[in-house]
Parts: C-alpha cells; structure tokens; sequence
C-alpha cells in the first residue's frame, strides 16, 4: 500500500469520524429545546398570575413555537431530521412520561400497560418498516378514512363549548352513541394502534425524504402518534379505568377554571393546540399529494385551506379550554 494511499484512507476515516460527531450533535437541539420548553410553560402561569393581559397570550405563543423550532432541521441531513422530527414532538413527549409513570405507578398490568404502549407503537413500527411499501400505505389509508371522520367529529365538538357546556355535551352524547358502542370502541382503538404503527413504519422506511412537505407530513403524523399515546392513556386508563371520572370537556380544560388557571394545566396548551394543528396538516398534504396524482390544479390551495382552516379551529377550541365562552359564564 502507497503511502498516498495510507493517506486517502486516513482522510476518509477522519472525515467519517467527524461527519459521525456533527450527526449526534443535531441531537444537541431538542435537549436545549425541551430545557427552555419548561420555563417557558412556567411563564404562562407566572403571567396569568400577575394578571399580565398581552403577555399572556406572548407566552402562550412562545412556549406553542419552541417545538416548532424543529421544522428549521427537518429538511437538512437525516440526523437533523429525526433531530427537528424529536423537537417537534416534545409537547405530547412530556404529558406522555407524565401520564406513562403514573399508570406504571399503579403497579400489576398497570405497569406492563404502560411499558407495552410505546413499546408496540415504536417497535412494531420499526419492526413493520420492513414489510412491502404497499401493504403499510394502504393499511395506513384505510385506517386513515376512519379516523378522520372520528378526529373531526371529535375536534368540531369541541367548539360547541364557545357557546356552553350543555351545547358541547348534547353533541358529545349524540356521538358517543356512535364511538362508545361496544362494538365500534375496540374498533376504533385497534385502528388507533394500526394507523399509528403503520405511520412510525413508513416514517423511518421513508427517512431519506426530500422536500419540506414531505418532512412536514412525517413529523405531524409524529406528533399525532405520540399524541395518542398519551391521550388514550390519559382518558380510557387514568381517567376511565383508575379514577373512574367522566372525561369530558371539564376533564380536558382542567375544571372550570380552564387550562390557564388549573393547576398543572398549562402543559396542556401546546399539546391541545398543536396536535389540533398537525391532524389538519397531515390530512392536508395527503390530501394535496392525492390531488396531485389526479393532475388537479388545486391541490395547492386545497393543501394550504386545510392547513388555514386547521389553525383556525385550533385557536378557537384552544380558546374554548382557557375559558372563553361556556367555561367562562358556566353554563
């Protein structure tokens, strides 16, 4: 071997050795992300105590934009995606562990409930990943169909409670005839599971994604799997199982004195508001990709409809949890 040649090969392992290390530095942002995530839902309590008005809703704001950061990463090399994609997800991420330890807690099959979870919807997916292309994405559609119907049935109940709470639970029991059948429940949870183990499948057999949108699509669908984790752990096993209390709007806003004046319940403003924004934002560019197969020539303003349509509605529910309307006159 030339000496030339040594050279080379110990350029290459120098420069492998360094590309290694800035590939685990990425992971450096969502620790620093989730270390001024904490504060920043400390200073919504700390406003709303002092009674700050405007800086309320700038804190809100901030502590809704600091996972958003991870979007800056999701189109640079693939570390820094699943870097930004681990950003993205640290509101659901954080009430998840709450919710996982408490259930851990409760020891027996609890513990094993709370292990097996993630265990299933992370592991299976990966393990999933290998399976043919075609099979997970029409599983993940199928799925898809009906769960979006449930999911905006769900979400558009809630803006009832901007008019009152009798209004939001008159709608609610209309539709749990439907989602709490004894048939249709285990239906849904199991298309739960598969939409979500499906999804985390086709988001790590797709990790060398290009384009933005593209990105977009894997993190919200992401941050939805992790959101329903924690929410089905939070409803039908904390809620239901253990506390044996009614989970309704009440349950969701923290009382009657709405997320920012329950205690704790701050957390629980970017979750609600950006798991609302991510299910309108993966429905949106499946939606826009669908189209564009079709040749339409609006599948960008379709795209970026659902998408505006989406905030919208997660504004007003977020309002509607912080007390304005029903929460705020009682009825």
């Amino acid at each position: 071997m030339t000496s030339t040649t040594v050279a080379a090969a110990g350029n290459l392992k120098r420069a492998g050795v360094e590309t290694g290390m800035r590939d685990l530095l990425w992971f450096l942002f969502p620790l620093c992300a989730i270390l001024i995530y904490r504060p920043a839902l400390r200073a919504i309590s700390y406003t709303v105590a002092h009674d700050s008005g405007p800086l309320v809703i700038l804190a809100m704001a901030a502590a809704i934009g600091i996972p958003l950061t991870g979007l800056a990463l999701v189109s640079r090399s693939t570390p820094a995606a699943f870097a930004g994609y681990l950003t993205i997800v640290i509101p659901p991420l954080v009430t998840a562990t709450g919710g996982l330890i408490h259930v851990a807690a409760q020891g027996g099959y609890w513990t094993a409930l709370a292990i097996s979870v993630p265990t299933v919807l992370f592991g299976g997916g990966l393990a999933l990943s290998i399976s043919p292309g075609g099979v997970l994405v029409r599983a993940h559609r199928i799925t898809a169909i009906a769960l979006a119907i449930f999911a905006l049935a769900h979400l558009l109940n809630h803006l009832f409670a901007l008019d009152s709470l009798a209004a939001h639970k008159a709608v609610q029991d209309a539709l749990r005839v439907i989602y709490r059948n004894a048939m249709v429940e285990p239906l849904l949870v199991a298309a739960l599971v598969a939409q979500a183990v499906s999804g985390v499948a086709l988001t790590w057999r797709g990790r060398y994604r290009r384009g933005f949108l593209n990105h977009a699509q894997a993190a919200s669908g992401l941050f939805i799997t992790v959101f329903l984790c924690s929410h089905v752990i939070a409803t039908l096993v904390s809620g239901r199982a253990l506390a044996h209390i009614e989970t309704d709007f009440l349950y969701a806003s923290g009382g009657r004195a709405g997320l920012l004046h329950s205690p704790g319940s701050v957390t629980l403003i970017p979750y609600y508001f950006l798991a609302s924004v991510a299910f309108f934002t993966h429905a949106g560019i499946a939606l826009r990709r669908t189209l564009l197969r079709k040749r339409s020539p609006h599948a960008n303003r379709v795209g970026a409809g659902v998408f505006a349509l989406g905030v919208a509605v997660s504004v007003l529910i977020l309002a509607a949890l912080c007390g304005v309307g029903g929460l705020s006159r009682g009825v």
